[in-house]
Parts: structure tokens; C-alpha cells; sequence
């Protein structure tokens, strides 16, 4: 069951990581800046991002699975920092730098999201 969920919580994090990097990108591309819409949708992926990283964690230590590669605790625990860290760079940064930020950050995250899926299905 455990399985099962974190499986489509990564898949749900996967879409939802890609789904923000083209939102930030189409807003770059119209010479806008991230809207509290985009940055309340951060949080939400963030809150997605934690709740995977903390059933992984649950999976690991309450319900001994072990993580065969530890690479895949290393991809979970960067997407977890990524847009936090990202969003403290940005403070600064107004406007089209700070769309194609997020935008870029958040296409980093899918691909480290999907890396993390990519080592997972190694572990079965």
C-alpha cells in the first residue's frame, strides 16, 4: 500500500514540477513577473514534494524498506530544497529574471523528480 502511494506521489510531483516550469516559462515568454497565483502554486508542489519525502522516510525507517540505491535519498532530499532555495535567491529578482528562474529551477526539479521515479523502478 506504502508502495503504491509513494509511486503516485512521485508521479503526481513529476507532472506537477513540469506543469510549473512551462507555467513560469509562458510567463517569461510574456515579459511577466511570477504572480502570487505561481508562488502559492510553489507552495502546494513544495507541500507534495514533503509529504513524498516523508513517506519515503516512513517506508524506510518505520516499514524497513531499504532504499537499495541511496542515490534515490539523495533525489528525494534535493527536490525537496530546490524551490525553497531558489525562491531565496529570487528575493531580489523582479519580473523576467524570476520567471526564467522558477522556470529553469522547475525543469531541474522534473528532472531530478524523474530521475528519482528512474532509480525507484531499478530498486523492484
Amino acid at each position: 500500500m506504502s508502495q503504491l502511494l509513494h509511486d503516485r506521489l512521485a508521479d503526481s510531483a513529476a507532472f506537477f514540477t513540469f506543469a510549473m516550469a512551462i507555467w513560469a516559462f509562458w510567463r517569461f515568454l510574456r515579459r511577466q513577473g511570477l504572480s502570487s497565483g505561481y508562488l502559492g502554486a510553489v507552495v502546494v508542489g513544495e507541500a507534495l514534494l514533503a509529504v513524498e519525502a516523508l513517506l519515503g522516510v516512513f517506508r524506510w525507517l518505520v516499514a524497513g524498506v531499504d532504499p537499495a540505491r541511496w542515490v534515490h535519498l539523495l533525489y528525494g532530499l534535493l527536490a525537496a530544497l530546490i524551490w525553497p532555495f531558489i525562491y531565496t535567491y529570487t528575493r531580489e529578482a523582479r519580473g523576467r529574471v524570476e520567471s526564467l528562474m522558477f522556470a529553469a529551477a522547475s525543469l531541474f526539479l522534473w528532472g531530478i523528480v524523474m530521475r528519482a521515479i528512474g532509480t525507484s523502478e531499478l530498486l523492484r
